[in-house]
């Protein structure tokens, strides 16, 4: 009876060790990546790109780290700030100055919050979408946050973007923009293949 316990418990053992190879090396296979160039002609060259995919299906983990947006010199850095639900965005002051993030969905007020100089404080946006940030101490100031619902999606602070781990399919490609005071998008069809890089250039 034991030696038929353990002959059971070895075999379950290597059923479940194989179970997990399998796994692995197909989920691998079915996954790509997408590597990308942002070429400016109008606008602010100094602005960040978001780039991210439409039409990917799935529920992911949000990252436990937030995502930053500082206050420096009297500007949101980054202009454009990309996340993921559930994922707590940290509003920094590195200015000697005191600053007040008013935060907009839509037309609807959602935060309205003074700043001490030096100081951070953590937010967790409640949906997906568009979220425009101003400063009422600071006119000049705006930003916007970019909510998603999954994790493929980048930011091109230096022309350059890539996305990995993405699931083999066709999907749309958006690129988002400040241009003269206002979002504008690019949009095109790219195809994720297992194991291979897709690459684009995205012109604004």
């Amino acid at each position: 009876m034991r030696k038929f316990v353990k002959w059971l418990m070895a075999v379950s053992s290597v059923v479940a060790l194989s179970g997990l190879v399998v796994g692995t090396v197909a989920d691998g296979l079915n996954l790509g990546n997408l590597v990308g160039k942002i070429e400016v002609s109008k606008g602010r060259r100094g602005q960040n790109t978001v780039v991210y995919l439409r039409g990917v299906e799935g529920n992911y983990e949000p990252p436990q780290e937030p995502a930053v947006l500082d206050q420096k010199s009297k500007v949101f850095i980054p202009h454009l700030l990309p996340l993921q639900k559930g994922q707590a965005v940290r509003f920094k002051n590195s200015d000697s100055l005191p600053h007040n993030v008013h935060l907009y969905w839509g037309r609807r007020s959602m935060l309205n919050q003074s700043q001490a100089p030096n100081s951070s404080y953590d937010w967790t946006p409640p949906r997906t979408g568009e979220y425009l940030i101003l400063c009422n101490i600071h006119p000049e100031m705006m930003a916007s946050i970019l909510v998603f619902s999954h994790p493929f999606f980048a930011e091109a602070a230096s022309s350059q973007f890539k996305i990995e781990n993405i699931p083999a399919g066709t999907y749309t490609l958006v690129a988002v923009r400040d241009v003269r005071g206002k979002l504008k998008e690019q949009e095109m069809e790219v195809s994720i293949k297992s194991g291979e890089t897709a690459r684009v250039t995205i012109k604004f």
